[in-house]
């Protein structure tokens, strides 16, 4: 397979799906019970990342946060902020409450990085699309999760799907 056809073969997404409301100014954020919890907790445990995470909240808002920074995307560039979407494995999950009623949500992550190098966090967002080829005028911030830079731990990508699918319930 050339590397062309395995970077397609990544990006199977429809190039709308790339893009987010994160992208342009003016866009509102609103926050879950649980997300708010979810910021008190990581402004106790590192303030730098909390503070890094409403630092990107206020750049989406007031400028956009520049769609060549989504680490998902295929026309990525340069040190990634964000990926958008996210999620593609929830419905792998065995007690997955999507369906045809209840679609899984488009979701993204804001990262900032810990004071000390060792944690990369995750704001978990969603937007309220009608299907996954628009963006929507409201960003739903619902969750923060957290995984250890060092890839020698016992973190695995399966903890960050049950993240995911916590935010996204």
């Amino acid at each position: 397979m050339t590397a062309n056809k395995r970077r397609e073969a990544r990006y199977a997404h429809p190039a709308a799906v790339y893009s987010s409301r994160i992208h342009t100014s003016g866009c509102p954020w609103i926050y879950t019970w649980d997300c708010d919890q979810a910021w008190s907790d990581i402004q106790c445990e590192d303030s730098e990342a909390a503070d890094m995470l409403r630092a990107q909240i206020k750049r989406a808002f007031e400028k956009g946060i520049p769609a060549t920074r989504n680490n998902g995307a295929p026309n990525a560039d340069g040190y990634p902020t964000h990926r958008c979407p996210v999620g593609d494995r929830v419905n792998e999950l065995t007690d997955v409450k999507f369906d045809s009623s209840r679609p899984l949500p488009w979701a993204g992550e804001l990262y900032a990085e810990s004071d000390d190098g060792r944690t990369m966090y995750r704001l978990y967002f969603i937007e309220r699309r009608a299907d996954w080829h628009q963006p929507t005028d409201r960003i739903i911030g619902c969750g923060i999760g957290s995984k250890p830079v060092d890839e020698s731990t016992a973190w695995s990508n399966a903890d960050q799907t049950r993240d995911i699918h916590v935010a996204m319930d």
